[in-house]
């Protein structure tokens, strides 16, 4: 096991690939993660394989895009909540198979929706997902309840408690760091923060508007951004959320300092689950159609390789990814020509390295360049059917998953597919 680096992997949930000065120059919010990707391995075509967590977690954790039982289209969270459950049971996770190697792992999540509710503790010596059950379990199976009044109550009080989307990585820092202080050689760690997550509320300290106006324009969002005001709430939630990106970036600067003091260098996993909107095709927040916005992503290493990939890599090979260099491997190996991502409408998009092919639930076909505005559609038949050919051939692989886990709800705990 000597050979084995140790490893920690960071998943910031919501963080857009152009708020990330290694791969935006106009942007300066996470220097940090700058001098990462500088000194280290910078993925320019990350892909995340959803528009939201639990489309893309699902995915990133097991390395297998999730199942789905055959039926509606539209699905409800309970559903989805069922078919998280499933997939995480029949599947090897990437906890599991760092434990497999030898591993001491530990897990630390602030996402409900990558709880152990969800089974995502699987493979982890110590896990800590930091969720009230009773709070966080009726938003996570039902959605947003009918009556308004009672949501937000629910969400004032998670939101004063520090739970669920709220919670600073201030609040389990000294945990991360303590476990981390504690654990054996070679060892896991995986730290999930929601800071940049809405409602974006940045820490004091990184806050550039006052604490009213940041509240008043998250509130300006989910009250579906009424016209009074339009500009001046919009321009201080774009500040809020670049607020909630500079103090990520914090995160990684302390943990650097600390890992210099205690004579350690593990390689070093900085991703994001999925990117962000704010009014590009009329929509706020994240999920629905794979947008670039949402689907291109950040992915550095640190203490690594040096280099930069440019051909698409698809999260749905992070435990290869985690693996292989843990064991000094050949990275490049795991990019691709193409690479899917998806939501659960569903809405499949083929992502090559210059362009884009999505089919949509109704059977609307679109195809547009890269980099370009989506709306403008790419001229050219022979591009368009090699996308057609390629979503026909993974909607076929994905009916035969389907029917290998169908009833793996039956299984027992642990049983594997």
């Amino acid at each position: 096991m000597g050979d084995q680096r140790n490893v920690i992997l960071v998943t910031v949930d919501s963080l857009r690939l152009d708020y990330c000065s290694y791969a935006d120059e106009l942007s300066d919010a996470m220097p940090t993660l700058e001098r990462l990707a500088d000194d280290g391995l910078a993925f320019e075509n990350a892909i995340a394989t959803g528009p939201a967590t639990h489309e893309s977690a699902t995915t990133f954790m097991t390395g297998e895009h999730a199942v789905e039982r055959p039926g509606s289209t539209e699905i409800t969270k309970s559903q989805m909540r069922t078919h998280i459950r499933a997939h995480l049971r029949s599947q090897r996770t990437l906890a599991e198979r760092m434990s497999a190697a030898g591993y001491e792992t530990a897990g630390f999540t602030a996402n409900p929706w990558t709880s152990r509710h969800f089974g995502f503790d699987a493979g982890f010596d110590y896990f800590e997902d930091f969720m009230d059950e009773d709070l966080s379990q009726g938003l996570i199976e039902g959605g947003r309840p009918d009556n308004t009044v009672r949501y937000a109550l629910v969400q004032a009080l998670n939101w004063w408690q520090g739970q669920d989307m709220f919670m600073s990585w201030e609040n389990y820092y000294d945990e991360i760091a303590t476990w981390l202080e504690s654990a054996d050689d070679p060892y896991f760690a995986w730290a999930f923060l929601v800071d940049p997550h809405l409602p974006y509320i940045p820490g004091d300290e990184y806050r550039s508007r006052s604490r009213l106006m940041t509240y008043l324009a998250n509130m300006w969002m989910y009250a579906g951004r009424p016209d009074w005001f339009d500009e001046r709430f919009r321009a201080a939630l774009l500040d809020a959320y670049e607020d909630t990106v500079r103090h990520t970036d914090a995160f990684l600067s302390r943990l650097l300092d600390d890992l210099e003091e205690m004579d350690d260098d593990p390689l070093l996993i900085v991703h994001a689950d999925h990117g962000e909107l704010f009014g590009e095709h009329g929509r706020y927040g994240h999920g629905g159609y794979p947008h670039e916005e949402l689907a291109h992503v950040p992915l550095v290493v640190g203490n690594g390789p040096n280099d930069t990939v440019t051909e698409p890599f698809s999260l749905r090979r992070l435990p290869e990814l985690v693996s292989t260099l843990a064991a000094g491997g050949d990275y490049e190996a795991l990019t691709e020509p193409w690479v899917v991502t998806r939501n659960r409408n569903p809405t499949t998009c083929i992502r090559g390295k210059n362009w884009k092919f999505g089919r949509r639930h109704d059977g609307e076909e679109l195809l547009h360049a890269l980099p370009g505005d989506e709306n403008e559609q790419l001229d050219n038949e022979e591009l368009r059917a090699i996308g057609r050919q390629l979503v026909d051939d993974w909607e076929e692989a994905k009916r035969e998953r389907e029917r290998i886990v169908r009833g793996v709800d039956e299984l027992p705990i642990g049983s594997k597919v």
